[in-house]
């Protein structure tokens, strides 16, 4: 079944050349087809199954098996182990470097199911720890203008205890806190 027109991918070809980029995520950006209607296409062409990322049940342990910063990078997720077999949901079966590079990590090999991008971000997401969510609120409320009002009240002596407290759990590098403080004026 033809999906797009030809003026449509070539629409998409024509950005690709621009910009850069995956192919089946710049038809999705443009607003050609869903991501739902892309996972399906390419399931049905490649013969690969689509794995129901929101009931499907993945074990952390099999998320930690592979270094965050490559699943998100690849946008992937592992979502079974049988036998020295990882699957790995992903929404691009033609990135042989990432199935490479986790084979390689994993010392598995790699059995491809598809997802869609958006399904795949939401189960990274689900997996970030409290910690890492924490450090984003506070660089958020951070980066949020002060509200005009009378100055905070601080009881002496708390700020000095605080920051040295923030900065060992890692909410929050002395580096950060350094720009942080320029920004204000409070640091030269």
């Amino acid at each position: 079944a033809k999906l797009l027109t030809d003026a449509q991918l070539k629409q998409a070809e024509g950005m690709r050349k621009q910009v850069g980029g995956n192919l089946g995520s710049i038809i999705v950006k443009l607003g050609l087809l869903t991501d739902d209607q892309l996972t399906r296409f390419i399931s049905e062409q490649e013969r690969l199954p689509v794995v129901d990322l929101s009931t499907q049940v993945i074990q952390k342990t099999l998320v930690k098996r592979v270094p965050k910063e490559v699943l998100e990078r690849h946008q992937v997720i592992p979502v079974h182990m049988d036998h020295g077999v990882l699957t790995l949901a992903m929404a691009d079966p033609t990135d042989f470097e990432a199935i490479e590079e986790i084979q390689f990590l994993t010392n598995c090999r790699v059995h491809v199911a598809l997802a869609s991008r958006a399904a795949i971000a939401k189960a990274l997401n689900h997996f970030r720890t409290d910690e890492e969510r924490a450090r984003e609120d506070l660089i958020k409320e951070l980066d949020q203008p002060a509200p005009r009002q009378s100055p905070l009240e601080v009881t002496p002596g708390l700020e000095q205890a605080l920051i040295p407290l923030l900065i060992a759990k890692g909410v929050i590098t002395e580096e950060e806190l350094r720009k942080k403080a320029r920004e204000l004026g409070v640091l030269k």
